[in-house]
């Protein structure tokens, strides 16, 4: 970015109060501004882990109202939306809390629309299409992850297209964001892997993106040097509270970047793949983030040498293009050590060549891949594709 031509934006329009044990200081965030009764969005294993039951205990003792609805389900969809909608209203509520991973703060944001804005949820897809500002949302991460706790996007499923859709509006941004590492705890091992991976692939994509402007640089650059450092030992031991603070920084700090920085050719095709044949979206951005990084690694070498160093490869003394290779072995290396698997074929996910055309002309068709580094068309995605099969 030439800074005597180019101008950008940023802003942040989310209060975050990180800190362990901050999950205490709920009720009076809620006291503060005035919501009168709240509406919890969550899912079944958060109330089976635990954190339900203390999240209502901290509510109960600050004599705050809430209805609880816990069946949350993986990759949000316009038909879990409208059936919350119905609750928030019928049980009089003024506020959303989304407690969870990133479909449980997806899921509120997509009833804060429908309960302003009546009708067909496919409307609002793309940026800024919401006329009306829904209910308040207050964001509790349960993952190190999807960051959606201070973007303005959401993203839903609409299950008779086999669509996922992207929703921006500044209407989005939640009104506050606790982020206390002791929720992360608890966190199944599997899902501390591609959840962290889903944080690095925000990180690593923003940085590189054609969108990128210094801020959004610095902050996905230092995103990925602590996902580097931290999401191995956290994985390994998720009650280690220093790895989880470190993790659970990492993901804000990479969702701050990618909302403004742009997501690319990984997040194009992870969302037909999670739409069509329920990748879980962390694991799907884990298996493509290797290779879209290789195939794009001729755009800026310099850029890929420097997630290397941050990813902790020596490449000293090497050229620009051997040691931004570097960086694809760091991140295979990474997928490796966590387990995760590599292929389509491993997770018992077989494409035919018509299947694989029209995921790759569905990730081109969304303006996604827009923001790639490196040029993309539908037969680079196609060829992507069949490199993860």
């Amino acid at each position: 970015m030439n800074l005597l031509k180019d101008s950008f934006e940023f802003g942040l329009h989310t209060q975050i109060h990180f800190g362990i044990g901050r999950l205490q200081e709920l009720p009076e965030i809620i006291n503060k501004f005035n919501y009168g009764k709240l509406l919890i969005c969550t899912d079944k294993g958060i109330a089976s882990s635990g954190a339900l039951e203390r999240l209502e205990s901290i509510l109960n003792n600050g004599d705050i109202q809430y209805h609880v609805f816990d069946e949350v389900e993986p990759d949000p969809t316009f038909r879990v939306v409208k059936k919350v909608e119905k609750i928030f209203k019928d049980s009089e509520c003024d506020a959303i809390i989304g407690f969870g991973g990133g479909s449980s703060i997806d899921t509120a944001k997509g009833v804060s629309i429908a309960v302003a804005n009546p009708g067909d949820l496919s409307r609002f897809e793309g940026k800024n299409q919401i006329p009306n500002k829904g209910p308040d949302i207050i964001a509790i991460p349960t993952t190190a992850g999807t960051g959606s706790e201070v973007t303005h996007a959401t993203v839903l499923k609409d299950e008779e297209r086999k669509y996922k859709m992207g929703i921006l509006s500044e209407h989005l941004h939640p009104k506050a964001a606790i982020l206390d590492p002791e929720l992360l705890t608890t966190l199944p091992r599997g899902l501390a892997a591609v959840t962290g991976m889903d944080a690095l692939s925000h990180a690593v994509e923003s940085y590189t993106s054609n969108q990128a402007q210094p801020i959004t640089e610095a902050l996905g650059l230092h995103a990925i040097e602590l996902i580097g450092k931290w999401l191995r030992p956290f994985v390994a031991d998720r009650t280690n509270i220093e790895a989880a603070s470190h993790m659970m920084m990492a993901s804000t700090i990479a969702g701050a970047a990618f909302i403004w920085g742009r997501v690319a050719a990984v997040h194009a095709l992870s969302h037909p793949l999670g739409g069509r044949y329920k990748i879980a979206h962390g694991l799907a951005n884990a298996i493509l983030l290797p290779v879209v990084m290789k195939y794009n690694l001729s755009s800026n070498f310099r850029k890929f040498k420097r997630i290397a160093d941050q990813l902790g490869e020596n490449t000293s003394g090497l050229s620009d293009r051997s040691a931004a290779e570097k960086s694809v072995a760091a991140v295979q290396a990474l997928v490796t050590d966590l387990d995760i698997p590599k292929t389509l074929t491993a997770i018992n996910i077989e494409l035919s060549d018509e299947e694989v055309q029209v995921v790759a002309q569905e990730a081109f068709d969304s303006g996604i891949a827009n923001a790639n580094p490196k040029n993309v068309t539908v037969q680079d995605l196609v060829s992507i594709i069949k490199t993860i099969k």
